[in-house]
């Protein structure tokens, strides 16, 4: 493997710390890692030939409403930020420029978006896949290919667009991914101001929308009432909890462990929904066909969670489904954050 070049501190959701194990871990081929890094690597080949998809203006419509239209107005951005932060992480283990180039192309595209909406699903989709483009442009912080005049355009389009389109005011989902984007623009921006608001709003969120006994009261009874949507809209909401949280530990505060005042933990949310994700047939909240209950396997984060508190549920998923990744902000996060299964955590 290539000596990575030195890309400053990386400090938004991969320490340099970390990055620094990964590359360990994969010259030795540690596992889960060396076969995460293999599909890395693979998918970044394919990144190359990507070309930026700026639009125009920034507006999507609402999934329920218009699905192609809503798929086909954040494609460019859920491309163009997991791209980015593939050839990025490429970049960090390998020191090859060419996925440094590739990386930078996509970041420094982004910041021509001057006209945005607010309405509809506008918000939600920037705020779940606009975090990818910026963890990339984190880990790519140091490099000289990026000029200081790229990096000040960055950082003002971070402050004045991309910082305003999150969503972080809504009660459910919505509300955990619009954190992600709000806390992840503070810790680029080293903003302590921003940092500490989003460590409240994380906090308010454990207390507002875990029930007495774990559940997701927004979620588990989605679409309109029935529940078959149920588990993916739960793991939609603790996806972006943990991503948070990780990004807020990554800067001192860590919260995995905060207990609200009412006794809700995050904790509690996971060990609730891991059993029912294993398997779905158990999920109290349809009664229909389990098969129709999309989802379950959306389950990447337990990478995070897993490692913190092994569940045996976390577990089985893990050991069948790996290498994990996702479609937003946080791709590979099996080669990011997997650990290796223990005999003890079974």
């Amino acid at each position: 493997m290539t000596q990575p070049t030195s890309s400053g501190a990386a400090r938004v959701f991969l320490s340099e710390e970390r990055l620094a194990d990964l590359a360990e871990r994969v010259a030795r081929g540690d596992e889960p890692t060396a076969t995460a890094y293999r599909a890395l690597l693979t998918e970044a080949e394919t990144a190359l030939a990507r070309r930026p998809h700026v639009p125009a203006h920034w507006y999507v419509p609402g999934y329920y409403s218009d699905a192609n239209g809503h798929r086909k107005a954040k494609g460019t951005l859920e491309g163009d930020g997991n791209a980015a932060y593939t050839l990025a992480l490429a970049h960090r283990m390998t020191g090859d420029a060419r996925y440094a180039d590739a990386a930078l192309c996509l970041v420094n595209a982004w910041t021509a978006l001057a006209s945005t909406e607010m309405r509809h699903d506008s918000t939600l989709s920037f705020s779940y896949h606009f975090p990818a483009l910026l963890f990339a442009a984190d880990l790519l912080r140091g490099c000289p290919r990026w000029t200081a005049e790229e990096r000040c355009a960055w950082e003002r389009f971070l402050a004045d667009v991309a910082l305003p389109l999150n969503c972080m005011d809504r009660t459910n989902n919505w509300g955990n991914w619009g954190l992600v984007l709000f806390s992840a623009v503070g810790a680029y921006l080293d903003d302590d101001t921003l940092l500490a608001c989003a460590a409240e709003r994380w906090k308010e969120f454990v207390a507002t929308q875990i029930a007495e006994d774990g559940h997701l009261t927004h979620e588990v009874g989605r679409n309109h009432g029935t529940g078959d949507h149920g588990l993916w809209y739960s793991h939609f909401s603790l996806m972006p909890q943990t991503l948070a949280g990780e990004i807020l530990r990554l800067r001192g505060v860590d919260l995995f462990d905060y207990v609200a005042p009412n006794g809700r933990t995050l904790r509690m949310a996971y060990e609730r929904l891991a059993p029912w994700a294993r398997r779905p047939e158990t999920f109290p909240y349809y009664h229909g066909d389990p098969a129709r209950l999309g989802g379950a396997r959306y389950v990447s984060y337990y990478e995070i969670l897993h490692a913190r508190w092994p569940h045996p549920d976390a577990r089985a998923m893990l050991e069948a489904l790996r290498p994990l990744t996702a479609t937003h902000s946080a791709p590979h996060l099996t080669f990011t954050h997997g650990e290796p299964l223990g005999e003890a955590d079974r």
